[in-house]
């Protein structure tokens, strides 16, 4: 069984692409677009798993009136899964119709209709699939073809490449959709030519290795055109159902997963036919430049340095004496402060001991009995004092009842020491 080469055709390579951008050059020089024909249930099942694993994103043609309807084919569910996914959803026609036997009111049916069918479901379809890839070489397909979709694509040739220049026998040196004498051209932007694996595998009865080493030929074939990030040619892989031996599937999971790895291996870049663009002034194809822009790495973040916390949730300043504080914000104090349970600044000059407090606490020299929620000023003795503002008491006031920490000076009918100091210092007699 001697493999169809993928040089089989005389290609005569035409001059290159140009660059789309000539500031800086790419080094993408491998690319693969994949498309999955008809919609089939097993593509979803068996392959989506494993073009998630790679991250590869493909081209899936579905049937219109087979989604939801006919067993084996995906529901619309799982079409809007791989549309909101990244995948592309190409139309392949409302029933399958082999276009050049019916009707131009049925081609229209199954053209129009079919890109309708999908814009109902918010999927905006850029490329068609010609049903039994047959229908390019016919003038009035193609202008209905060309009047609801950027491109269409057909077997079966190993490379598209993107100058339709690539098959001297077919003796085109550009992508014109039609020839001097208005017939349509062999390979144009509704004739994108893709290759179908599954076709060479039934055609040549290949085991599956011999189909992976055919796989590996074709998906190598481009390197001699391709160079320099300028993509002239490019495989389009058509596959159809993806199952198990024993589903009597053309193409195997097992086959499948070894050709996907074999390109994520080999640092080819896999794109979609919506990836491409047409160059009306020109007539050629070629890749967008976005599609073929490397992926970058995460963004390094820096994290500054957070410094431990002191059981506060701000910096503490406490210069001199600050004994038992127990506190959640600034905690500034001077010399000795005594015994103040407040939840706001409370002022007080000289001692100031014992700050049980949430906030910034300063203390005067003695305060007794306070329970108050705002500041506090209060010289001299300051007794009985129950308050939520400024209070200032002034000489003696006994009987002091008070909810917070109290510290009373010792008050009676004799003199006493503290009494006494305090009166010198303050001049009173």
């Amino acid at each position: 069984m001697a493999f169809v080469s993928v040089l089989s055709n005389e290609h005569a390579f035409a001059s290159g692409l140009p660059t789309k951008s000539t500031e800086s050059k790419r080094t993408v020089d491998k690319v693969v677009i994949f498309i999955f024909s008809d919609g089939l249930k097993s593509q979803f099942t068996n392959a989506k798993p494993i073009l998630d694993k790679y991250g590869f994103k493909g081209t899936f043609d579905v049937v219109c009136n087979y989604v939801d309807t006919k067993n084996g084919y995906m529901d619309w569910d799982e079409i809007k899964e791989l549309h909101d996914e990244g995948h592309d959803i190409g139309s392949h026609s409302m029933t399958h119709e082999r276009l050049t036997d019916i009707s131009k009111e049925s081609i229209e049916y199954e053209v129009g209709e079919s890109k309708k069918c999908l814009d109902d479901y918010g999927i905006t379809p850029t490329s068609f699939e010609y049903p039994f890839s047959t229908g390019s070489e016919d003038k009035n397909i193609v202008d209905i073809i060309a009047k609801h979709y950027e491109f269409a694509t057909r077997g079966n040739d190993p490379l598209m490449f993107l100058r339709c220049d690539g098959l001297k026998q077919y003796g085109q040196d550009d992508c014109k959709t039609f020839a001097d004498n208005g017939t349509p051209t062999y390979a144009n932007k509704y004739s994108i030519r893709n290759w179908s694996h599954d076709f060479e595998i039934v055609e040549n009865s290949y085991s599956e290795s011999e189909a992976l080493d055919r796989f590996i030929e074709v998906v190598n074939s481009q390197s001699q055109y391709n160079k320099d990030g300028t993509i002239n040619a490019i495989p389009i892989i058509m596959y159809h159902d993806i199952g198990y031996d024993n589903e009597g599937a053309i193409t195997n999971v097992d086959l499948f997963g070894k050709e996907m790895k074999y390109l994520n291996d080999n640092n080819f870049h896999v794109i979609t036919i919506s990836d491409l663009s047409y160059d009306e002034n020109n007539d050629y194809l070629y890749v967008n430049d976005i599609a073929l822009e490397p992926e970058l790495p995460g963004e390094n973040v820096t994290a500054p340095i957070v410094k431990p916390t002191e059981n506060v949730t701000a910096n503490v300043t406490a210069p001199v004496e600050v004994p038992a504080i127990n506190a959640t914000a600034n905690v500034t104090a001077p010399v000795e402060v005594p015994a103040i349970n407040a939840t706001a600044n409370v002022t007080a000059p000289v001692e100031v001991p014992a700050i049980n407090a949430t906030a910034n606490v300063a203390a005067p020299v003695e305060v007794p009995a306070i329970n108050a929620t705002a500041n506090v000023e209060a010289p001299v003795e300051v007794p009985a004092i129950n308050a939520t503002a400024n209070v200032t008491a002034p000489v003696e006031v006994p009987a002091i009842n008070a909810t917070a920490n109290v510290t009373a000076p010792l008050i009676s009918s004799e003199r006493n020491e503290t009494l006494d100091i305090v009166r010198k210092v303050l001049g009173i007699d």
